[in-house]
């Protein structure tokens, strides 16, 4: 069976969520890295199905916190206030891993200072930032669950009468 009209709609539907997703990445300032470039969709056939994946590349292991938020574990000082509410995910005994947010620092030049004003080591501030992100948790984007609700929602009309169009080509097919 030729699923043309169905093809073009499922890559309408993942072509608008991966064009949301972006843009909430973006408004949420995390759009500098692989999960923003590799974020993407692909759209196969066969002769009896028609398949949508969404590929996040590089970020496989990351996306669904990225999207969802941490909870901290808490016990933390100061002003700061838990992120991550409504997460499946959070923190409980292990840190989150330091040599990805020394990479990070790296990366942007930051340098961090301690309370006299001298600059402390990479790996110092890379312990603070690890350490908080454990106690506080990691914010929830929703970069790809919204989008992906909200997009189906309004296409299921169109994507069943693609298919349906589809249907209906290939039993005049089969008639004739």
């Amino acid at each position: 069976m030729q699923f043309k009209n169905t093809i073009q709609a499922m890559q309408k539907l993942g072509g608008d969520v991966v064009s949301e997703g972006r843009s909430i990445l973006k408004k949420t300032k995390k759009a500098s890295g692989k999960l923003y470039n590799d974020f993407d969709y692909l759209v196969t056939a066969s002769d009896s199905d028609v398949t949508l994946e969404f590929e996040f590349g590089g970020a496989e292991d990351y996306w669904a916190f990225v999207d969802e938020g941490v909870r901290g574990a808490g016990g933390f000082k100061g002003s700061g206030k838990m992120r991550g509410q409504g997460s499946p995910f959070k923190y409980t005994t292990k840190m989150p891993p330091r040599q990805p947010l020394i990479n990070w620092i790296k990366s942007k030049g930051i340098k961090g200072r301690n309370k006299k004003g001298r600059f402390i080591s990479n790996d110092s501030l890379g312990f603070l930032i690890q350490r908080a992100i454990y106690q506080r948790g990691l914010t929830r984007t929703q970069f790809f669950s919204k989008p992906f609700t909200q997009e189906l929602d309004n296409q299921m009309e169109n994507i069943t009468k693609a298919f349906a169009d589809d249907l209906e080509l290939a039993i005049e097919t089969i008639i004739k």
